[in-house]
């Protein structure tokens, strides 16, 4: 009968160190990955970013200068303002709605089913840009008849599409492992070795955050990892999640130690006594 019982704690202690290792990452993902406000204020401060600044400019500038419609004379003259005023418009509200626009739109097309192209409507942008240009110039510029471009092409992920819909249960994993931990002591028929096991879990909890920390990168598929403008993006998220689950992991794994320790030393004392 002892031993069914042992059996049976040792199944809740599996479950629970399973749950404990999967309870901050899946919770880290919901909250700044799945949950649109979370992954907008990751990814928001990257519109600071040079490179990221660079890729929209120039993708406004070819936008404007690809209309037939400019007359031949002035382009030449128009070339090198539209670039000034293109560049200047980094640091300005316009160009902040538009990337926030843009990555929200980045966030729909994560989670949706099948391959999707990133749009950015770059018509406010550009009618921004133009104003002042006109008035250094004897004609009035044509806007594109369609000002939305295509920055880069959304590959298909079923991880991301299953992270969504297991991830919104993932704060209940952690109150679950412990649950599940308390039940394991008390119904074992030895609970020093039992609680010196549930140290070993928390040490192979620790170890498993620790390890997914260090290596997010085969989280992500190489299709979303190199892709343009999204591989920055997703590199950046990475690193967040990197910063966020080493100590923890870390954490982890010293609280384990310690349970197990304690357990070993009880189980010592029995034995002597």
């Amino acid at each position: 009968m002892s031993s069914a019982r042992d059996v049976l704690a040792l199944v809740l202690l599996l479950a629970a160190t399973v749950l404990g290792a999967i309870w901050l990452p899946t919770t880290w993902l919901h909250d700044n990955v799945v949950e649109r406000e979370g992954f907008l204020a990751i990814t928001e401060p990257l519109a600071d970013d040079p490179a990221v600044q660079r890729t929209l400019s120039d993708t406004t500038v070819e936008t404007i200068l690809d209309d037939d419609r400019i007359p031949g004379a002035i382009e030449e003259r128009l070339t090198p303002l539209v670039q000034e005023h293109a560049a200047g418009l980094t640091g300005t509200d316009t160009y902040a709605t538009m990337w926030e626009q843009t990555m929200s739109e980045l966030h729909h097309a994560l989670f949706t089913p099948g391959a999707s192209e990133l749009d950015v409507d770059l018509g406010p942008v550009i009618d921004r840009i133009l104003t002042p240009v006109e008035e250094r110039l004897p004609v009035e510029i044509p806007r594109p008849d369609d000002a939305s471009v295509t920055l880069t092409t959304i590959p298909d992920s079923p991880l991301l599409n299953g992270l969504s819909t297991v991830s919104p249960w993932a704060s209940w994993s952690g109150p679950a492992a412990l649950v599940l931990l308390a039940v394991a002591l008390v119904i074992a028929a030895h609970r020093r070795t039992m609680l010196a096991l549930a140290g070993l879990g928390g040490i192979l909890a620790g170890a498993a955050v620790w390890g997914l920390g260090s290596q997010a990168e085969i989280l992500v598929p190489d299709s979303i990892d190199q892709a343009p403008f999204l591989g920055p993006i997703v590199q950046v998220l990475e690193g967040r999640f990197e910063a966020a689950m080493t100590p923890h992991g870390v954490i982890l794994l010293g609280a384990g130690a310690l349970v197990m320790s304690v357990g070993l030393v009880l189980v010592g004392l029995h034995r002597r006594s």
